[in-house]
C-alpha cells in the first residue's frame, strides 16, 4: 500500500497552546515501533501531521524547531484557521487523505501514545475494521488523580462488558460496547470521506469523536468498529485538575457546554 508518494499511514494531531506538553508527544510518536514487515513494507511506514488550531503560545515554533532538527519518520505541521477540535482534525484527515494515506490515526498534543500504539490501533483497520479505538490512561507525573482516573477507567471497562452482553444478541447497530475517543483512534481514508469525517465543530458544540463514531455506525454497524484494548495513550488530566472531580463530570454530561461557563481551552 506504501508507493513512491509517502507511507500509506498518517497520525493526525490536532493542536491548540500546547507548548509545555507537545514535545513529549512527538518524541512518542518519533519513538513508535512501527517496523514489522507489513509496516515496512506493505504500508510503507507513517508520517505524521500535526494541525495547530491558531496558537497564540510558541507551540508552533516548538513543532517547526523540532520538525527542522531533522526526524526517522516525516513530520508535517499544517495551520487550520476555524476554531475547534473538530475542525482541526478534519483538516489534518483530509490532508492525510491528499497526501495518499489509506489509514489515519489520531492522538492529541498532551498525549504519550505507548511505543506500540500505532501498531496496535491500526492492526483491526488491515483485518478489514473500519473504526478502531484504544484505551486512555493517566500521565503518571499527575499523582493522585491518575491512581483515580485509571480506577475510574477499569470500572468503565467492567460497565463496556456488562453492556456488551446486554445487546450482544441486537442488530450489529444496536450493539453497544465501548466508546472511541478522540485521543485514541483509527479510521481507513475511504470511510473517514464516506462518512463525512469529523464535524468541523468546537468542543463546545460537540465532541466530534462521538459524532465520528455515530455516522461510522450508521454505515457499518457496530461490527465495522472495533477496540484495540493493547493500543494505548497516556493523557494529562489538566481538564479535570481546572474542574475538580464533579465540574469534569458535569462539563462531560452536559447537552450544553456553554451553559457551564468552563473554559474549554484549558492548557
Amino acid at each position: 500500500m506504501g508507493n513512491a508518494e509517502g507511507p500509506a499511514v498518517a497520525v493526525i494531531v490536532p493542536m491548540y497552546n500546547e507548548k509545555h506538553l507537545v514535545l513529549d508527544t512527538l518524541r512518542a510518536l518519533e519513538a513508535q515501533r512501527f517496523d514489522q514487515p507489513v509496516h515496512r513494507d506493505v504500508l510503507g511506514g507513517f508520517r505524521v501531521i500535526l494541525v495547530d488550531n491558531n496558537s497564540t503560545d510558541d507551540t508552533a515554533t516548538i513543532v517547526s524547531d523540532f520538525i527542522l532538527a531533522g526526524t526517522t519518520v516525516p513530520f508535517e505541521m499544517i495551520t487550520e484557521r476555524e476554531k475547534g477540535t473538530g475542525s482541526a482534525a478534519d483538516a489534518g484527515a483530509r490532508r492525510a487523505i491528499e497526501l495518499g494515506a489509506t489509514y489515519i490515526a489520531r492522538t492529541d498534543a498532551d498525549t504519550l501514545p505507548a511505543p506500540d500504539w500505532l501498531a496496535s490501533i491500526t492492526a483491526p483497520l488491515l483485518s478489514g475494521k473500519r473504526l478502531v479505538g484504544g484505551r486512555v490512561r493517566a500521565r503518571s507525573g499527575d499523582g493522585m488523580q491518575s491512581t483515580v482516573f485509571n480506577a475510574v477507567g477499569r470500572l468503565w471497562r467492567v460497565g463496556h462488558l456488562v453492556e456488551w452482553v446486554r445487546t450482544r444478541n441486537h442488530d450489529p447497530d444496536k450493539r453497544r460496547s465501548f466508546a472511541v475517543v478522540g485521543n485514541n483512534l483509527a479510521i481507513d481514508a475511504e470511510m473517514y470521506e464516506k462518512s463525512g469525517g469529523f464535524p468541523r465543530t468546537s468542543i463546545e458544540e460537540a465532541d466530534e469523536d462521538q459524532v465520528l463514531q455515530q455516522r461510522v455506525r450508521a454505515i457499518t454497524g457496530g461490527d465495522g468498529i472495533a477496540l484495540a484494548p493493547n493500543a494505548i495513550v497516556y493523557t494529562s488530566l489538566r481538564r479535570l485538575d481546572e474542574y475538580g472531580t464533579q465540574g469534569f463530570v458535569s462539563w462531560y454530561a452536559s447537552s450544553d457546554r456553554t451553559a457551564t461557563e468552563q473554559n474549554t481551552d484549558i492548557r
